[in-house]
């Protein structure tokens, strides 16, 4: 009988990382069309997610689409609002055991993400 292994970070990237940054993040003072769009980059990256086997799949999400959907954001939305809340995403999944752990999935969360 084989077991599944899954990684936990496939499934806590969008969770933790992205929902509790989203959750911390003060929408008040954006428009409709703006909290709109916002909802749709939360929606790209969520949706990244079903794409992902393994930790090589995230790391390279980070690593390329990642700084891609942040400058989508600039274009749409506030640029504190998306360097506060890409920044948070980062850093939340810079506290994870699985990612603290390993420097593959820690060295793109370092990088400075850019447009």
């Amino acid at each position: 009988m084989s077991t599944l292994s899954i990684n936990p970070l496939i499934y806590r990237f969008v969770r933790y990382c992205l929902n509790r940054a989203y959750l911390e993040l003060d929408d008040s003072k954006l428009s409709a069309d703006e909290r709109y769009s916002l909802e749709t980059i939360l929606s790209i990256i969520r949706q990244a997610e079903d794409n992902w086997k393994d930790v090589d799949h995230i790391v390279e999400f980070i690593s390329n689409e990642l700084p891609k959907i942040y400058g989508e954001a600039l274009e749409r939305l506030p640029d504190k609002i998306v360097d506060e809340l890409f920044e948070k995403v980062l850093d939340n999944c810079k506290d994870l055991d699985e990612v603290k752990t390993d420097t593959r999935c820690l060295m793109p969360l370092t990088m400075p993400l850019k447009a």
